[in-house]
């Protein structure tokens, strides 16, 4: 077994996608759209276990997994999708390509620790140890461009306070969303060495979509899948 992953930009584009109901190309390989999982995204702190008859969620008449921002699954030849423009996506494997997860993490996620919570859904459902996890945290809005008001700021510290986390520091009312969800991440068990964050704030770069900076609702597609070699 293998895994594919890709962390996604502009090409190709969520919208595009979705206007074509069709399969689709990723760095020249061929993404089945009846093997596709993609979730409603509701900003929840919850995980679905998919499983051969979640393919193609999302396409068609096949409705999106209800509710979910994050998809789990240990089926060979499903794709996790998921969907962002500001929010940070996080993808999860293990070493031994038994399971993957897929997570949407914004600000209302990271404050529910949905990262966290679906490494520990992996190990309870698959039994993945969070020592041999890999992580891959990917673009998304850096702190010197997420301001908040007060009472948003308030809330956001004080919840991850609450559940032991220490919010990583930042300017007065803005939030480091990558850096709070590397901090979730070790704190579940995964080994620090073993998180790659990629350095690239959505609203800074031309190459993805932003809906702070242009108020846009396409979004780049971020998937991740295990496969027969």
């Amino acid at each position: 077994m293998k895994v594919f992953l890709h962390l996604g930009g502009k090409v190709p584009d969520y919208r595009g996608i979705m206007r074509e109901q069709g399969d689709f190309v990723i760095e020249g390989k061929r993404i089945p759209a009846d093997r596709v999982v993609i979730a409603e995204q509701t900003h929840s702190d919850l995980a679905h276990r998919c499983g051969e008859e979640d393919g193609g969620a999302g396409f068609g008449s096949h409705p999106q997994i209800p509710i979910a921002d994050a998809l789990i699954t240990d089926v060979a030849g499903l794709y996790l999708l998921i969907r962002t423009a500001d929010c940070t996506p996080v993808l999860l494997y293990d070493e031994a390509c038994r399971a993957v997860g897929a997570v949407h993490s914004g600000r209302e996620g990271t404050r529910k620790n949905i990262a966290g919570k679906t490494v520990q859904q992996l190990r309870q459902d698959y039994g993945i140890q969070p020592k041999d996890l890999l992580a891959w945290v990917g673009a998304g809005i850096c702190a010197r461009h997420y301001e908040v008001d007060a009472a948003t700021w308030s809330d956001y510290h004080e919840s991850l306070q609450a559940q032991g986390f220490s919010p990583q520091p930042a300017p007065h009312r803005h939030i480091d969303i990558g850096g709070d969800i590397c901090q979730q991440l070790a704190a579940a068990g995964i080994q620090p060495r073993n998180i790659v964050r990629q350095e690239i704030c959505t609203l800074e770069s031309p190459h993805h979509f932003s809906w702070r900076r242009d108020g846009t609702r396409n979004r780049q597609i971020n998937l991740i899948g295990i496969e027969y070699e």
